[in-house]
């Protein structure tokens, strides 16, 4: 079962806009005005809930501990026309990239790493917003209208009216927020690969690196700054084989790649190659086994969808200097892009080489 402390991408909330406040039914009573005739006072208008997109706020973890949102009621009106008064919204502050989707009530607590549900989901939910800029704002639940008080209601044949309106219920609502990261070039690649590692040397960034699988359990985010242009980088925690059924953690990181334009897929030697000797990491056993890596991501972006696969790839060999000798380097460069049909470049984001080559082809 997922964590709800481990999500920073992903709530399920309910929100509640306020009722309006009931009109009033009161007659004016004061001396030496017996027929003072009605003056009863319209409800207040509920509070609204709104959802703003802010700059300073990086995650949505919050709001898997937080996870109702009830404005108040409009107050009810009084005599002398007095309106009731209308109520405070509530402002939800999300990250700039979520989005808002109408989902059914009883999809708040499905557990989502389970392949099916995810499916249904995709299929039951309604996007309502994107908000994709800066104090972007989108009212999620509007608030009820005020009833009418009796004094909207008297006539030349009904001149002591007993009747006035309820306030109108406010907007009720389950809400999936998903936050997909803005960023220009996606990071790919198995677990282990050296993505954080690229991402590190292509970018100001300093995102957790180390020796084992799943170093990078949340996207991280760097710029690259060119002399014509900066662009966003995101690298992704590493896919794994059969990551749609739920395994390792999980699909759903793979929407931090939808709003990028293009993908750098990152290949890498095994772990058992890299601590072979050189004559056992080279040739055809190497190349086999990238073609093999590099099949296992692209068939989980094809089960993914939402246009992934068909996105521009630039495939990357990490960690050159395992490869030392450069008749070698060319012979896989070669044989691997005769396989996979791609351009291949070679590179050492741990030596700093071959990144001018990569900017250039970004």
């Amino acid at each position: 079962m997922l964590r709800r402390d481990t999500v920073k991408d992903l709530a399920r909330v309910y929100i509640k806009a306020g009722d309006g406040g009931n009109g009033s039914v009161h007659f004016r009573r004061e001396k030496y005005i017996p027929k003072g005739g009605p003056d009863g006072g319209d409800g207040g208008k509920g509070g609204d809930v709104i959802m703003v997109a802010d700059a300073n706020i990086s995650s949505l973890v919050e709001y898997n501990y937080q996870r109702k949102f009830e404005a108040r009621n409009g107050r009810p009106g009084s005599e002398k026309k007095s309106s009731g008064r209308n109520a405070g919204d509530i402002v939800v502050r999300v990250p700039v990239g979520t989005e808002i989707y109408l989902i059914p009530a009883q999809y708040m607590e499905l557990n989502l790493r389970k392949r099916e549900n995810l499916e249904e989901l995709l299929t039951k939910r309604e996007l309502l917003v994107d908000l994709k800029e800066d104090k972007q704002e989108y009212v999620v639940g509007y608030g009820g209208k005020g009833g009418r008080g009796n004094d909207h209601f008297k006539s030349s044949t009904n001149q002591a009216p007993m009747e006035a309106e309820d306030g109108v219920p406010g907007e009720e609502k389950y809400l999936l927020m998903e936050l997909k990261v803005v960023a220009d070039v996606g990071i790919m690649g198995l677990p282990n690969v050296g993505k954080s590692s690229l991402l590190k040397a292509l970018t100001a960034a300093n995102p957790k690196i180390a020796g084992y699988p799943f170093t990078t359990l949340e996207p991280n985010l760097g710029v690259l700054k060119t002399k014509k242009e900066h662009l966003i980088l995101v690298d992704i925690p590493g896919v794994i084989e059969e990551a749609w059924e739920g395994k390792g953690i999980g699909p759903w990181f793979l929407k931090h790649l939808e709003r990028t334009s293009q993908l750098i897929h990152v290949l890498a030697p095994d772990v058992e190659m890299q601590s072979s000797e050189h004559s056992q990491a080279q040739g055809s056993e190497l190349v086999d086994q990238l073609v093999r890596n590099y099949e296992v991501v692209r068939e989980e972006l094809k089960k993914f969808g939402q246009g992934l696969a068909d996105k521009p790839e630039i495939v990357v060999v990490n960690k050159m200097e395992m490869i030392t000798e450069k008749s070698d380097q060319e012979e896989i460069v070669k044989k691997l892009g005769e396989k996979i049909g791609k351009k291949i470049l070679l590179v050492s984001a741990g030596m700093m080489e071959g990144m001018e080559e990569l900017i250039k082809e970004l």
